[in-house]
């Protein structure tokens, strides 16, 4: 495994992707990298390959997990999310000792859920915390194939209709990890995918999660930085 492979799906406005784009390319360049979409959205720049499918745009979880499936990438990859930006390398020595790598969730473990966040009804998880129902974040997931995924795909499909629009992979990662299915690590949050708020100098994380729309700025500005020559990627080793 000399290189890593890195996957991302995204549907509209390719802003976020792009700039991911470009700090893969920076601390990553000899990645593959994929791109999945539906048949509209524009193209983004410096990706290896596009793949597009026709896609249910009311159900995104769904969506990207069928869309991961569908990919049938049989190499090692990473599958992150569109709103992350790399900030130094990722060493393929992450992931060598597993199949499987998940994002264990550092923050907001201890914060209950809000059972009608969306209008959905979680009433089930009522009194519970994240930290107890969702303790994997789908930011950032190594697998060595895409077998991972079908099975993620399949878990969601069994599940109640609500977790299609939202907290379906979260659900589908959770349930995988309980089946001891697949050889998984575990890579904490704020090492692997941290939040902006969070990340400091010398605490070495690897890329960094501009989670919700309130940080979607923020992330236009720190990658104007981070892409630029003034940005030393050791002071955050």
């Amino acid at each position: 495994m000399k290189n890593l492979d890195v996957v991302f799906f995204h549907i509209g406005d390719i802003t976020q992707p792009q700039l991911l784009t470009l700090s893969i390319k920076k601390f990553n360049p000899d990645s593959e990298i994929h791109f999945i979409t539906d048949l509209l959205t524009k193209d983004i720049e410096g990706v290896t390959e596009t793949v597009r499918f026709d896609l249910d745009v009311n159900n995104l979880m769904t969506s990207r997990l069928e869309a991961f499936s569908k990919l049938k990438l049989t190499k090692p990859a990473i599958y992150l999310d569109t709103d992350v930006l790399v900030v130094r390398p990722i060493p393929v020595e992450l992931f060598k000792e597993n199949d499987v790598v998940l994002c264990n969730r550092t923050f907001s473990k201890n914060t209950l859920i809000n059972t009608s966040f969306k209008n959905m009804d979680l009433s089930e998880y009522s009194g519970r915390t994240f930290g107890e129902i969702y303790p994997f974040l789908a930011c950032f997931t190594f697998s060595k194939d895409y077998q991972l995924w079908s099975e993620c795909h399949k878990i969601l499909m069994s599940l109640n209709d609500k977790f299609h629009f939202w907290y379906g992979d979260q659900e589908a990662l959770r349930i995988v990890y309980e089946k001891k299915i697949f050889n998984i690590g575990l890579l904490d949050e704020k090492i692997i995918c941290t939040l902006p708020e969070y990340s400091k100098p010398n605490d070495g994380p690897y890329s960094v999660h501009f989670k919700g729309p309130k940080r979607k700025n923020l992330m236009i500005q720190a990658a104007d930085f981070i892409l630029s020559d003034r940005y030393d990627h050791h002071d955050y080793m």
